[in-house]
């Protein structure tokens, strides 16, 4: 009889492994955001309601291990936009209701960049007409409803917004659903 049950524990955690390498080999991953941070699409987003100057968000967003936000494509764009306006931002057209992400031309001569490592901004959509440098210290980059669409800004820094912090999505756990599985009780 312990014999038997040996074998069963041995076959159980050979079934279990199994499992657990198709799962991974077919991609099946649970991302996890930790607060304050909540899951918008592939990333992790902390919305602050509490209105700063570019410089105090984008030092926030660092002291919490994220960074100001930086759209990756229309997808993220659309997902962001309704995330916010289900929390009442963006719901006012013009530059007023805007919130702070990460991107300026902070000393570049006007190439704007990445404010997390000064590299090229890979999806830079810029409301009509902008950037259009109206004051001479327009460093830094709102997102807002704006000249009639949704998208990004030059503005000062010293404007006091919003601001949304991102960081990835954490890989730090496999989840399966126990239903999909049969329980064996010994």
């Amino acid at each position: 009889m312990v014999r038997y049950q040996l074998i069963i524990r041995i076959m159980t955690k050979q079934v279990l492994s199994v499992l657990v390498l198709l799962a991974l080999a077919l991609g099946i991953h649970a991302k996890n955001c930790t607060s304050p941070f909540s899951q918008v699409g592939n990333k992790c987003y902390y919305v602050s309601l509490e209105k700063a100057n570019w410089h105090v968000a984008d030092r926030s967003c660092r002291k919490l291990g994220g960074e100001l936000m930086v759209l990756d494509d229309q997808q993220d764009k659309l997902l962001i936009t309704k995330h916010l306006n289900s929390l009442g931002l963006l719901t006012i057209p013009g530059y007023e209701d805007s919130v702070w992400v990460g991107i300026n031309c902070l000393g570049t001569s006007r190439s704007f960049i990445l404010s997390k490592n000064g590299s090229t901004v890979p999806f830079l959509d810029w409301v009509p007409l902008e950037p259009n440098n109206y004051t001479p210290e327009e460093d830094c980059v709102g997102f807002a409803d704006f000249n009639g669409a949704y998208g990004y800004h030059d503005i000062e820094c010293k404007f006091q917004f919003p601001f949304v912090c991102q960081r990835k999505a954490g890989e730090d756990y496999l989840c399966l659903k126990k239903e999909l599985f049969t329980e064996a009780f010994f």
